[in-house]
């Protein structure tokens, strides 16, 4: 049975990375992972994932918002641009607020990703989420 697509998983945290892939893999997608922005983007090459699931905090502030802003603006990266970007993030649970990706004051130039979770989500969230980035992806 072939999967319903593949998606990276860019996030630093192992155990946020495994049990994501678990939920994804169950629910028959082919699941490709990285523990960085920069292993990320090799792996956006190696792989050309249908969805990019990605962390925004990971060793630096804006080492998810980096990898963004090579895919989005890179000509090295005009092959993957119209990947859609999911940003995760526990902003919220830790502090409360969350990233307002419409506030130019907030995140000055820094493109915006197609969605945006915040952890912890629900399965069922992280599914229809992926598969209205896909259905968009496939129009």
């Amino acid at each position: 049975m072939a999967a319903k697509g593949k998606i990276l998983i860019v996030d630093d945290d192992p155990d946020f990375t495994k049990s994501t892939k678990m939920i994804l893999l169950a629910d028959g997608y082919e699941v490709v992972t990285a523990s960085d922005g920069k292993q990320g983007l090799e792996k956006v090459r190696e792989a050309v994932p249908d969805v990019i699931i990605l962390d925004i905090m990971m060793e630096s502030l804006f080492e998810g918002f980096s990898l963004v802003t090579s895919l989005r603006s890179d000509p090295n990266f005009a092959p993957y641009q119209s990947i859609p970007i999911l940003m995760a993030s526990s902003v919220r649970s830790d502090t409360g607020s969350r990233f307002a990706f419409d506030d130019a004051e907030d995140m000055g130039n820094l493109p915006e990703p197609d969605d945006y979770l915040d952890k912890p989500f629900k399965p069922r969230e992280l599914l229809e989420r992926i598969g209205q980035l896909m259905a968009r992806k496939n129009r």
